[in-house]
């Protein structure tokens, strides 16, 4: 039961909704693990406590505060928000509820997105892929892993199921050869979007030519990069070394919000994607930034702007930029506002609404 009902009545035209999620499948890592690889596979344990999390490399992803068996109340965060903001107590039982069907039967969910007017979405996996790259340390355990997750992903969900339903296959830049071998793959099954952790890529700039070999695949698949919100890189690197502890988004300080989780993390990554030219070089590459909100876009593109002025005899990794870093992300980058997010005044500072998609 949401705590939030719908007021919208039929609407003139069908949406398309940037910002989707289902629930993973408990053997979302490890159906298509083979036999000899399956100690290395992410997996749910059930703690002596009862509560069900998910366990990698040995380790408990802290950053997954529900139970495994439960699923986010829609609405829910918009009244934990309040409570926190009056003083109250949460009453966290309140915001949980048992896994729906249609958060895990693609059927189910196409019924479901009709019900909402929503012609297409974007349909990424649950908390379970966007933070285990962060826990699962090597090279073969990583990719092993997320083989086998984007064939669970193309088997119960699709990459692009009945062309209304379009679900990222998970990627990583951790290791050049095993990232493109992967890619091959998804791309041969069908993926259109393939979902990367915004931050820096292992000593590197993902922008680095070093990469070529991936982004030339991307581009000449005309498939998009996508960025969604996700505990990698900031917290153990950035927050670690200001004194703040690994901990649930909803446990972080203020400060670990503002520097370590939302604008930096895809701020770093955007700046390096344009500055180092990848889409100068792959012109048909297109990033789609969901759950970072947008209201730092304005001046991130300015500052932009003045920063390629300032670093024009610095060196440029992949060649000098022949636009303004701020045309190139205006055509390139596609980014989901926050419902509190002043859209209309966005619309009016940038100039355009092209850059801006519902989520």
């Amino acid at each position: 039961m949401a705590l939030i009902e719908s007021t919208v009545g039929e609407l003139p035209y069908r949406l398309v909704d940037f910002d989707q999620h289902s629930y993973e499948a408990e053997d979302c890592f490890t159906r298509f693990m083979p036999k000899a690889k399956l100690d290395r596979a992410v997996y749910p344990v059930k703690l002596a406590s009862g509560r069900k999390v998910l366990l990698a490399n040995d380790r408990v992803v802290t950053a997954l505060e529900n139970d495994l068996d439960q699923a986010y109340v829609p609405g829910s965060l918009a009244e934990m928000l309040k409570q926190r903001a009056s003083g109250s107590t949460a009453e966290s039982e309140r915001f949980y509820e048992p896994i729906q069907r249609e958060y895990r039967d693609r059927d189910a969910r196409l019924g479901q997105l009709t019900e909402q007017q929503i012609e297409r979405s974007i349909m990424y996996p649950g908390g379970w892929a966007l933070m285990a790259e962060a826990y699962l340390s090597g090279v073969d355990t990583l990719y092993d892993n997320l083989e086998s997750f984007n064939r669970w992903i193309d088997e119960d969900w699709g990459f692009a199921y009945q062309e209304r339903i379009y679900a990222p296959a998970l990627l990583s830049l951790r290791d050049l050869d095993r990232a493109c071998a992967e890619l091959d793959r998804v791309l041969a099954a069908g993926a259109r979007f393939v979902l990367l952790q915004a931050g820096p890529a292992y000593g590197r700039s993902p922008g680095d030519p070093y990469f070529d070999p991936f982004w030339a695949r991307l581009n000449e698949a005309h498939a998009s990069v996508a960025y969604h919100i996700g505990e990698f890189h900031y917290q153990e690197n950035v927050a670690a070394q200001w004194g703040w502890g690994l901990v649930p988004p909803f446990q972080f300080s203020a400060w670990q919000w503002q520097n370590t989780y939302g604008e930096r993390p895809i701020t770093d990554t955007l700046s390096a994607l344009i500055f180092d030219n990848v889409f100068g070089r792959y012109p048909n590459i297109n990033v789609l930034v969901s759950e970072f909100g947008s209201e730092w876009v304005p001046h991130f593109i300015r500052h932009m702007d003045k920063s390629r002025g300032m670093g024009r005899n610095g060196p440029w990794l992949g060649g000098q930029l022949t636009e303004r870093p701020s045309a190139v992300f205006k055509q390139h980058v596609r980014v989901v506002p926050y419902p509190e997010d002043d859209t209309v005044g966005l619309v009016d500072q940038l100039g355009t609404v092209e850059c801006l998609v519902m989520g």
